[in-house]
């Protein structure tokens, strides 16, 4: 007999359960210890860049990013061509930008590597893919999960797998999205 899937949300009146509480005291503790180092790396390694704010498993591969006032979180960057962030650009969780391919048709041992051009006040939310080639517009959000494979314009909503454009944004994001800690 199958358990009946309930879809009704579950309250925690008094908080989160202590086994939680745990956990995020840990992975906060572990973010204390590791941001003072992170934060000098980010800078030696990431020469033009400024005003960047992160956390613990954002990584990039060569320090080929341009990018001033923006929100990383944990995303990867896959960084063999030069990937250019415009101001006030935040990051969801778990994103990757990737600007480097295998040529399909050669032998696989062909890379090909692209620019990301990613415009200012652009919110890419959770789970998101960018490959290389691609230029994200000004104002712009990506919708959680999408593949972006071409080019979005501005002041769109975009999402899916290929991303493509939902809708129009009337009212563009306006200031940082993000409180900038890293000077």
């Amino acid at each position: 007999m199958e358990t009946p899937i309930s879809r009704e949300a579950i309250v925690f009146e008094d908080g989160i359960p202590p086994k939680n509480k745990l956990l995020m005291a840990v992975l906060f503790l572990k973010a204390l210890l590791f941001l003072p180092f992170m934060k000098s790396y980010v800078k030696r390694h990431l020469p033009h860049c400024s005003r960047i704010d992160f956390v613990p498993g954002f990584m990039f591969y060569y320090g080929n990013i341009h990018a001033r006032n923006v929100g990383f979180t944990d995303t990867f960057i896959l960084d063999y061509a030069p990937v250019y962030i415009g101001e006030n650009t935040a990051f969801g969780w778990n994103n990757i930008i990737i600007t480097a391919m295998h040529d399909a048709c050669s032998d696989f041992s062909r890379v090909v590597a692209k620019p990301v051009i990613i415009g200012k006040n652009v919110y890419i939310t959770s789970r998101c893919v960018i490959t290389g080639g691609v230029t994200i517009g000004d104002n712009s959000i990506i919708a959680a999960g999408s593949v972006v494979v071409n080019d979005i314009p501005p002041n769109s909503l975009a999402g899916g797998n290929p991303a493509k454009v939902i809708k129009r944004i009337e009212t563009p994001l306006h200031g940082p999205v993000f409180p900038p800690s890293l000077e």
